[in-house]
């Protein structure tokens, strides 16, 4: 009997088969594939919060207006995507040393990304799928599109017992407007910039995957997504190169450092959901993950009050 990926695969191409599975991390399962002859990589959803057809249009877009190496997409639909085979591109289960080398270069590619981007993307928001290719239905301020990063992880968190969190964040954007001023124009974030996500080769980015968490928004959200799951006290030279490399290509805008507790806890939220979506603990470790992020959480909003 076939596979629900085999039935996909079919539909688009004269001959196909699956290789070996890469990764199956919920919401998304990956495998390599051959597609009409050629070594390819197909990622799909397998839960309501996975986003593959968005993410394939976004790699897509990313590859027709930046210099940004990325795999070649051959196919986008609505819950999957199938892409080129990049002989340089990490797999979804491995990264590159966090070294000083590949943290200045990261810093210039996630830089080159916003600056090529800056002129083609005119709102704040989320990416939506249509058609094949990649939309944003947003807000013409920062402000807003941020409300609606915390309230479109709600329903989970909801559903798990921590809706008190995330209507805490949702009140204190609310009750504070002018939070993200200054903060920049509009641009595509990678959402994910990590070793396992971005290769260097001789001092450059070769190929950058996996744009499941992009988001059009000010190039600082990413900056500090990015260093938030790469850097902690012991790489403090490491999160300098990184830092360096960014502003060789990009300026950071006034106040940039001043904001980075609200990037921390907007990027908090979206842990709260990823420990429940991906399932990746038994149920003892994940109430005391769950309990340190909304102690974090807590103790950063009654410092920002």
């Amino acid at each position: 009997m076939k596979t629900t990926v085999e039935k996909k695969l079919e539909k688009h191409f004269a001959s196909h088969r699956i290789v070996r599975q890469l990764h199956d991390v919920p919401p998304h399962e990956v495998y390599e594939v051959s597609v009409d002859g050629r070594r390819a990589v197909y990622k799909g959803d397998t839960g309501l919060t996975g986003s593959a057809g968005i993410e394939g249009g976004v790699t897509a877009f990313v590859g027709q207006q930046t210099s940004v190496p990325v795999p070649e997409i051959l196919l986008t639909e609505d819950d999957y995507y199938v892409a080129a085979w990049h002989p340089d591109a990490p797999t979804p289960d491995e990264g590159q040393p966090t070294d000083e080398g590949w943290a200045y270069a990261t810093g210039r590619g996630l830089a080159t990304l916003h600056t090529e981007t800056a002129n083609v993307i005119e709102r704040y928001g989320q990416f939506r799928s249509q058609n094949g290719s990649v939309t944003i239905s947003g807000y013409d301020e920062w402000d807003a599109a941020a409300l609606d990063y915390v309230r479109s992880h709600r329903p989970v968190l909801a559903r798990h017992g921590h809706v008190d969190i995330a209507d805490a964040v949702i009140d204190f954007l609310s009750e504070h407007p002018d939070t993200f001023e200054n903060t920049g124009e509009p641009v595509c974030c990678h959402g994910w910039a990590t070793p396992e996500h971005v290769a260097v080769v001789n001092d450059r980015v070769a190929c950058m995957v996996d744009f499941e968490h992009a988001i059009a928004a000010p190039g600082e959200f990413d900056y500090w997504r990015t260093c938030m799951p790469t850097f902690d006290s012991r790489s403090e030279n490491t999160e300098r190169a990184f830092r360096r490399g960014y502003e060789s290509i990009r300026s950071l805008p006034r106040g940039f450092d001043d904001r980075k507790p609200i990037y921390v806890m907007l990027n908090l939220i979206y842990y709260f959901e990823s420990l429940y979506v991906q399932d990746q603990h038994g149920p003892g470790e994940t109430a005391e993950r769950a309990e340190r992020l909304q102690d974090s959480v807590t103790e950063m909003l009654e410092k920002l009050s």
